[in-house]
């Protein structure tokens, strides 16, 4: 049943609102009907699956860094991101709420980030650098030397979301997390035109960048407007072009890369974190089941992105869980995109270049696809991946499509991705649209002490 209505759902017409599922009668109808009958996982976990949060806690127990309370992003690598801080708390909330952490040391935990994010150096004294250092706290460069990079307003993106989440989970620290926030220029972060911007600074030289893909860009789109900040233009889904893959049509970002610069593989990444956080919904929908979504097109890329993987099985045999990856040798991180440079089933490295031995069935997209969509084939997956773990240090980044061998590499991301799907599973969607009164809006309330730096502005 599920691919039959999905199928039924994914005839693509443009029009000037954007995106319209056609189906048999209405397109919305027809994709809300496919939801009805696409459920998640949901209840408490049982004792398996409880073990398999503690191998993906033992990871950031591991790679704590007492002076800072920072955890590495890479096994035993002492640098972290913004996005790698949001993995963090994300696994701190899910620490919590199985009980593996007292309420004292989440406090303790918790109080450590928000201390790093208050008095953290920013970049060219305006936003978050990309890269710090987890000993210290300190601006550094990939290579953990001292340096001002620039910023990412992906990354930044994903940890405004957390935040979020972190204040609706524990609003007694919401005044501190506004204070951090506050800092930041979101100038800097989103342009006039309502795109998002990264920067890269060489000495005394700044150049920003549009910075983003479809899918990617709607996903941290959702936590500049937690901040009553609108990206417009990055909300938008045009332009796009669509690639029909076992029947299945895939929207992927339009814009040309020899033009705009912009690496365009599709992959599982972003749309399974607006399911898990958002149940696919508007960011102010409070609802929380996960029967029917307030973005139906959003919802309905996700489906064909779980489903073309889906299919590839029932065609080719091959099992697939593509998302992005660190390996443990050159180039060291890759995308496994089911449609990148014209080509399904590619993967890819950020300069472009090809490397499709090094395709993982990826531990934190199987686990995640297992929480969002209950199918026979995530079964498959999760038997295919639950032994992939050091009992001591935590989950492997997966196991390679051409040969079944492990990728041995240890990643906060995917120990981060592995809670998160099993805090899904017990909790539901983790970001609730209900708001309170706080610290900043206080702020942006008031006549004398308004915070500028392009807050609480609509872009166009």
């Amino acid at each position: 049943m599920l691919k039959k209505w999905v199928v039924l759902a994914f005839t693509l017409v443009v029009t000037s609102c954007g995106v319209v599922y056609r189906g048999v009668t209405d397109g919305i109808e027809a994709v809300n009907q496919s939801q009805l009958i696409r459920q998640g996982r949901h209840g408490e976990l049982t004792e398996e699956e409880l073990a398999w949060a503690m191998t993906a806690w033992k990871y950031v127990e591991n790679n704590t860094q007492l002076a800072t309370g920072l955890v590495n992003g890479i096994d035993n690598y002492p640098t972290t991101n913004m996005s790698g801080v949001a993995d963090y708390l994300i696994s701190l909330l899910a620490a919590k709420e199985f009980n593996f952490i007292s309420n004292k040391q989440y406090d303790e935990r918790l109080s450590l980030v928000l201390r790093f994010l208050n008095k953290m150096d920013l970049s060219q004294g305006q936003v978050p650098n990309k890269v710090y250092s987890t000993q210290t706290g300190g601006m550094v460069n990939y290579g953990n030397q001292y340096q001002d990079m620039g910023w990412s307003s992906l990354d930044v993106g994903r940890l405004l979301i957390v935040l979020a989440i972190v204040k609706q989970t524990s609003p007694e620290f919401s005044e501190y997390i506004d204070k951090a926030v506050l800092r930041w220029n979101f100038c800097e972060l989103i342009g006039s035109d309502g795109e998002l911007y990264g920067a890269v600074v060489n000495g005394n030289q700044v150049t920003r960048y549009k910075e983003g893909r479809l899918g990617t860009e709607e996903y941290t789109s959702y936590g500049y407007l937690d901040w009553q900040v609108v990206p417009k233009k990055a909300m938008n889904l045009e332009p796009y072009d669509v690639a029909t893959i076992y029947d299945v049509d895939l929207l992927f970002d339009g814009r040309d890369p020899r033009i705009f610069n912009v690496l365009r593989p599709v992959y599982s990444t972003p749309y399974l974190w607006l399911g898990l956080e958002f149940n696919w919904d508007e960011v102010s929908d409070s609802q929380s089941s996960d029967a029917t979504h307030s973005n139906s097109a959003l919802s309905a890329m996700a489906d064909a992105i779980y489903l073309v993987q889906e299919r590839r099985w029932d065609n080719e045999k091959i099992y697939t869980a593509r998302g992005e990856h660190v390996v443990s040798d050159e180039p060291h991180f890759v995308y496994d995109a089911i449609y990148g440079l014209g080509t399904p089933w590619i993967t890819l490295a950020e300069d472009g270049s090809s490397y499709d031995h090094l395709a993982l069935v990826s531990t934190r997209v199987a686990f995640q696809m297992w929480a969002l969509w209950k199918t026979e084939y995530t079964d498959s997956l999760v038997v295919l991946v639950r032994e992939l773990y050091d009992p001591q240090r935590g989950w492997y980044e997966g196991r390679y499509e051409m040969t079944g061998e492990y990728e041995k590499s240890i990643s906060l991301k995917t120990n981060a991705g592995v809670l998160e799907a099993l805090l899904y599973k017990q909790n539901g969607k983790l970001y609730q649209g209900e708001k309170q009164r706080e610290y900043r809006d206080v702020k942006f309330d008031s006549r004398f002490d308004h915070p500028g730096k392009c807050l609480v502005e609509t872009f166009r």
